[in-house]
């Protein structure tokens, strides 16, 4: 049977519907198509991503392949009741019957706040729903877990990493606040960067060899390249949850380090039938000294990365990938209005320890997390330092 889809999102979300795309054409009776409303919306800064649609550039095509498509997929801030792709009436298509899923790539909370709606109306929405199967997964017990794509192929990691015992840590947060203002929207930036500067001192001290990359506001490509020159790239060590990043830097070959909290590597496990993903556990509070052992261990530090690179070949390539998603999209084209199977309870005991465990655990590791100086004290210190400089003293 072909399958012809519709991917519609507000913003360009780190390009991760335009991934489930290119892995859905690569089946022979799919075609998958992708709009996006706003290609410069959110925090992206010079973080390019490859689009398809545009709504500014594209819109009768947009409306005709919504008219004709067999599954509607709305993406995070898209419900029945969003207008911005209006003259198209999401509620109207619903009521009509046409089959659609709801991919989640973030929190209620954080969805309810962009849309100025309730949280529970974010839960109360009909759409079959789908969620990536990282931190978002314990907020919705009714959506179906999807991956998010990574193609192996983004750069020649092979080619540009060069052989050498130096050891070089690449570092490319999305954010830059601190682990401790944020229960998920951060990368504990200020907290990891001091982090790795005890880091290279103490390593240097060992006569290790080892070199840091913070990669920041760059587009896609270029931060691409850059991990791909890495043996070790590190992701989120405070939140307990893996991001893109860890995807993209195993697919190249690198030992990529993050924190994943008990509850995210069961949703992986659970996703894949298996409990062995490759990415190193470890966090913030520990991570100097693992990121250490592994600067000291040059040839093991490689074995990681070769080894976590033939993992992703094998049981997260994107063909296999797609399928998660065409599993789902048949489920709605045979009964568009069933939701997806409850993947755990709404219960007290349950909510806490699908989330509040989790919750708990996160906020007793900030006491051994690195200090960090307070923004009044940087204000200070930078305006003592303007002060020196004008007389000379510095």
């Amino acid at each position: 049977m072909f399958m012809n889809i519709l991917h519609i999102s507000h913003t360009p979300l780190v390009g991760a519907p335009g991934r489930i795309c290119r892995a859905l054409n690569m089946h022979a009776d799919v075609q998958s198509r992708w709009a996006v409303l706003d290609a410069e919306a959110g925090a992206y800064g010079k973080m390019a991503f490859d689009l398809d649609l545009r709504w500014d550039r594209d819109r009768e095509e947009i409306l005709a392949l919504a008219d004709g498509c067999d599954v509607l997929h709305l993406h995070n801030y898209l419900g029945l009741d969003s207008l911005e792709f209006a003259p198209l009436d999401f509620r109207a298509l619903w009521a009509h019957g046409k089959p659609m899923v709801r991919h989640f790539h973030s929190t209620p909370e954080l969805i309810a706040r962009f849309n100025k709606q309730p949280e529970q109306a974010v839960l109360d929405c009909p759409i079959p729903k789908l969620v990536i199967a990282q931190y978002p997964e314990r907020f919705f017990p009714n959506a179906k877990l999807v991956p998010n794509i990574v193609f192996p192929d983004a750069s020649d990691a092979a080619a540009i990493r060069p052989a050498t015992n130096t050891i070089r840590i690449g570092y490319a947060p999305s954010r830059f606040n601190s682990a401790r203002v944020s229960r998920w929207d951060t990368k504990g930036y200020p907290e990891t960067r001091k982090m790795l500067r005890a880091l290279e001192r103490i390593a240097r001290a060992r006569k290790a060899r080892v070199e840091i990359d913070v990669i920041e506001q760059v587009p896609h490509i270029e931060c691409m390249v850059r991990k791909a020159r890495c043996q070790i790239v590190i992701d989120d060590l405070a939140t307990g949850s893996y991001h893109l990043n860890t995807l993209e830097s195993l697919a190249q070959g690198s030992a990529c380090v993050t924190f994943m909290d008990r509850r995210t590597q069961q949703a992986v496990a659970d996703l894949i039938g298996r409990n062995d993903f490759p990415a190193i556990v470890v966090g913030l509070e520990h991570a100097q000294a693992v990121l250490l052992d592994l600067v000291l261990n040059p040839q093991t530090t490689v074995a990681i990365g070769r080894q976590s690179q033939d993992w992703m070949l094998q049981h997260w390539n994107p063909y296999a990938m797609a399928r998660h998603f065409l599993d789902a999209y048949q489920t709605v084209l045979s009964d568009p209005r069933t939701p997806f199977p409850e993947r755990f309870g709404s219960d007290p005991a349950e909510h806490w320890r699908v989330v509040g465990l989790h919750d708990e655990i996160w906020r007793a590791r900030m006491a051994h997390w690195p200090d960090i100086t307070p923004a009044w004290a940087l204000k200070v210190k930078g305006t003592a330092g303007a002060v020196l400089r004008r007389v000379g003293l510095r």
